[in-house]
């Protein structure tokens, strides 16, 4: 039976897919000039934006004082007792909660002693109609002026703020313009500030230390700016409260990412989508539980000292092919890794780089991995003679979910003999219980290492492959491998094969979710429960 992969885990992710202009309906839909995208700016942006959380308050509210029965004329809800009011008040934009104020003298304080919700989009002409919004021009001056009263005005607390259609450019004015917004947001208490700038350029304008003030945030969202100048702050200059952070085209040194995370002490997630920069990430924080790389430009990614690491993700970073260092120490609770790419990545572990034909040893393995995601050209040998290797390395796997990349100038052929030779992965042997095998394309290669699992593996409950329609002979040519997989001595004692197929452009490439990522409660980020 065949199945559709959903699409909302899948490369290009649909809501983001470039429009025939270059721009995706995300940019459109906040305020961006399209104009002044170019096709990664507006890929790494259209990843920001779905990973965007969703304002706890709608344009779409409405309040209404009707009377309760035909014809009785009373106003009901200006008679309920403030605390509900407020309540009322607060679950609206910000724009219509301050209009209560002239329904009566009974409503006129209430705004300003409700919490505040946030929202530009919602003082945008279009209010994040689908359509493309206007250039830049009186349409988005008009909205940093609501933004601006808006902040001035309302006393706080703002427990959501999301300015994420602005234009801001490095120069003398919106920099006093964002400094003035951060110092309101540092007084006012705000819990989750969600800030994307218009890229023109990209990354242009520096962020003000005044950023380290705002104490009380718990989640922090930072799209297109150069990141604050760490040097440059005080001794005790911290996010005491962040949990989440993501930071989607932000030019940062890699002295600042390390500052970030010894200034946040209770930091959970952390996920880096498009930086500007090439990247030397060391990941050493006590809390940290998640950390993702999306689209970034990556030289190394060490893990340090992090204690409570359980998912380390990378996701099409743009040195892939050239190859970088994936470097892993204290990490005792990482559970899910991925996607790493065998003979194109460095693994180290501890300080041992794995090499074709590392023997596993206890410096040379991380028994808390149960699951892994991997990059692989099954017709270029050198990628191939990794695998085993990279296999050993994680003795406890149960879960595997490989994406087979087709190979632009294939370099040679490896049958079942060759993973017979190599001897025992113990993984495979004893631990492994689901194979989800992406883009199967039918090859000698691929094929051989599915029937040395099928040989090897005593635990297997499921193999899946999944395949896509690119031409009409594929359900034909998928059915023709499988019935020869039946053919296979399956070690955990039957056929435990299975397929999918997915359409051209939904199903094909990585299947991959970045808020699934970082989502404790999600146990599938790669989608291999299928």
């Amino acid at each position: 039976m065949a199945f559709t992969i959903p699409a909302a885990f899948v490369w290009p992710p649909p809501g983001n897919i470039l429009s025939t202009d270059g721009t995706t309906p995300a940019a459109m839909r906040h305020g961006l000039d399209p104009g002044t995208l170019n096709v990664y700016e507006n890929t790494v942006l259209g990843f920001l934006y779905a990973f965007l959380p969703k304002p706890p308050v709608s344009p779409a509210a409405t309040l209404s004082c009707a009377a309760a029965e035909e014809g009785e004329g009373m106003d009901r809800i200006s008679s309920l007792p403030d605390i509900l009011l407020r309540r009322i008040v607060a679950r609206l934009p910000a724009k219509d909660g301050a209009r209560t104020a002239a329904l009566s003298k009974r409503w006129r304080g209430l705004w300003r002693s409700a919490p505040l919700v946030l929202v530009d989009t919602h003082f945008h002409p279009r209010g994040g109609a689908e359509d493309r919004p206007p250039r830049p021009g009186p349409a988005s001056r008009a909205v940093r002026g609501a933004v601006n009263s808006a902040l001035r005005a309302h006393p706080g607390p703002f427990p959501f703020v999301s300015l994420s259609c602005g234009f801001m450019k490095a120069v003398d004015a919106d920099r006093a313009v964002l400094a003035r917004w951060f110092q309101h947001l540092a007084t006012k208490g705000v819990e989750e500030l969600v800030l994307v700038n218009r890229p023109s350029p990209f990354a242009g304008l520096r962020l003000p230390a005044a950023l380290f003030s705002c104490a009380c945030l718990r989640r922090l969202f930072l799209g297109a700016w150069r990141f604050v100048d760490t040097s440059t702050l005080p001794r005790g200059a911290s996010f005491p409260n962040l949990q989440d952070l993501v930071l989607g085209g932000v030019a940062m040194e890699d002295g600042d990412l390390d500052f970030l995370l010894a200034a946040s002490p209770v930091l959970e997630t952390l996920a880096i989508v498009g930086n500007v920069k090439k990247m030397h990430a060391r990941l050493a924080s006590h809390s940290l539980r998640c950390a993702q790389f999306c689209l970034a430009d990556i030289e190394q990614v060490a893990v340090v000292d992090a204690p409570s690491l359980e998912r380390l993700f990378f996701w099409r970073c743009l040195n892939q092919r050239r190859g970088w260092r994936v470097k892993i120490g204290y990490a005792p609770r990482l559970s899910m890794l991925g996607y790493l790419e065998p003979g194109v990545h460095t693994l180290e572990i501890g300080n041992t780089v794995i090499k074709s034909g590392t023997r596993p040893s206890p410096k040379t393995t991380v028994p808390s991995v149960q699951m892994l995601a991997l990059h692989l050209h099954f017709k270029v040998c050198s990628e191939v003679k990794m695998l085993p290797s990279f296999l050993r390395c994680f003795p406890n796997l149960e879960t595997l979910c490989i994406q087979s990349e087709e190979a632009k100038e294939p370099c040679g052929k490896l049958n079942l003999k060759f993973w017979q030779e190599n001897g025992l992965i113990n993984c495979v042997q004893t631990q492994l219980k689901r194979l989800v095998f992406r883009e199967f394309h039918g090859e000698e290669n691929e094929f051989a290492f599915l029937m040395f699992i099928a040989e090897n593996a005593l635990a297997l409950e499921k193999m899946v492959l999944v395949m896509e329609l690119r031409r009409p002979s594929a359900p034909e040519d998928l059915a023709a491998k499988m019935k020869a997989l039946k053919t296979a001595r399956w070690a955990s004692g039957s056929n435990k094969a299975g397929y999918m197929l997915s359409r051209p452009g939904v199903g094909g490439g990585s299947a991959w979710c970045l808020k699934a990522g970082s989502d404790f409660m999600h146990n599938d980020p790669f989608l291999c429960l299928v």
